[in-house]
């Protein structure tokens, strides 16, 4: 694959983390924690159905391509105009180490 050039990294992304607080009652309530703003590409990949507790649900699939960062892994999203973005697989664009490439589902709400 070839490397990004810096001006192709233009839309803004807010980075999130998952964090989970017991909720009292022997579950946990999930929320959303803000880890910081970076420049990113978005770019869609592909698009299905699949079914889930017998109803037929849409996924739609996006590569995310940040400069590379610790932190990026399962458990983190992407937030770009309001459309979530959850992380489901990171590597390594390069030997270098400067990009991330994220496969990332579009969260539906």
């Amino acid at each position: 694959m070839r490397l990004p050039a810096i001006g192709a990294l233009r839309r803004r992304l807010l980075v999130e983390a998952a964090t989970e607080a017991a909720d009292g009652a022997g579950g946990a309530i999930r929320s959303w924690t803000p880890l910081a703003s970076v420049w990113g590409r978005i770019e869609p990949r592909g698009r299905g159905e699949r079914v889930a507790d017998g109803r037929a649900t849409g996924r739609v699939t996006h590569r995310v391509t940040i400069r590379r960062r610790d932190g990026i892994g399962g458990g983190v999203r992407f937030v770009a105009g309001g459309v979530r973005y959850r992380v489901v697989a990171v590597e390594d664009l390069d030997p270098a180490r400067r990009f991330l490439v994220c496969l990332c589902e579009e969260e539906q709400a």
